[in-house]
């Protein structure tokens, strides 16, 4: 018995099979999904990776989802963003077309693409790399988290009650009470400069496409405190007025591990500062 193999309902397409991706190391790849069928469907591009290609170097920009009309073509654009430090080669994947109602039959397979990755070559002096970016970040997120510090702070109210008490007892009450709150305001400024910078950082570096976004924000995690710490000990030693502390703070406690941070994973990464 001769089986009778079903026709397909899409066509995948692709303008080239081989792409080398450019310096910066990440790419799009358009694919064109045809209805070929005899009715209108719904269908979802999905990408499947050659065994040794990362799926999570994969994602399709857009909606994967679209409705096909008889006869209608939609395109769909494939993101391939490789980490930094990956060894240089060739990776390949294919975009697939399947039915929604029906993604048993309604299945075709599109053509492999070969991505080639090319090595990291060390960057020229006016390759943007992600400093001023890192920096410009953890320098808004830290200033804009600490300025909630700064209304606390303003807004605090120093009266005490001290109805019923001898004036050395209230005396007594009134500095524990503001000690405590000034050492609880500075805890927490810190605490909101550190999340401020890690966060800006990261959300800068993603939105300007820099590589190494989390890693970096993590490694400015890591290096703000121990900075910080170094500071206390030192710098801030030798300074005794409050204000000019209070100014100097955000630059100097951010600026540096901001870009130690990036530093960091370009190094590790790239082998390249």
């Amino acid at each position: 018995m001769t089986t009778v193999k079903a026709a397909p309902v899409f066509t995948v397409t692709t303008p080239s099979v081989s792409v080398t991706l450019a310096s910066n190391r990440m790419g799009e790849v358009p694919f064109t999904v045809t209805n070929v069928s005899n009715r209108a469907l719904r269908a979802r591009a999905k990408i499947t990776p050659a065994p040794g290609s990362p799926p999570d170097w994969f994602s399709v920009v857009g909606d994967s989802e679209q409705d096909f009309a008889l006869g209608a073509a939609r395109q769909f654009v494939v993101r391939v963003d490789p980490p930094l430090g990956v060894p240089a080669g060739t990776y390949a994947f294919r975009v697939d077309a399947i039915g929604i109602e029906h993604p048993d039959d309604d299945y075709s397979e599109g053509p492999s693409c070969q991505v080639t990755v090319p090595g990291s070559k060390p960057p020229k002096l006016t390759t943007p790399r992600g400093y001023l970016t890192t920096l410009v970040g953890a320098l808004v997120g830290g200033i804009v988290l600490e300025l909630i510090v700064v209304i606390l702070g303003l807004t605090h109210n120093s009266h005490h009650d001290c109805t019923g008490l001898g004036f050395l007892a209230c005396l007594v009450k009134v500095i524990i009470a503001e000690a405590a709150f000034w050492f609880g305001l500075i805890v927490l400024g810190f605490g909101l400069m550190l999340v401020g910078a890690t966060l800006g950082s990261v959300i800068a570096l993603r939105i300007r496409r820099f590589r190494g976004h989390k890693l970096t924000g993590l490694f400015l995690a890591i290096v703000m405190p121990l900075w910080s710490l170094l500071m206390l000990l030192t710098v801030f030693q030798l300074l005794h007025n409050a204000i000019v502390v209070a100014a100097i703070s955000p630059i100097l406690l951010l600026a540096v591990p901001a870009l130690l941070a990036r530093g960091g994973v370009l190094l590790i990464r790239t082998h390249h500062l």
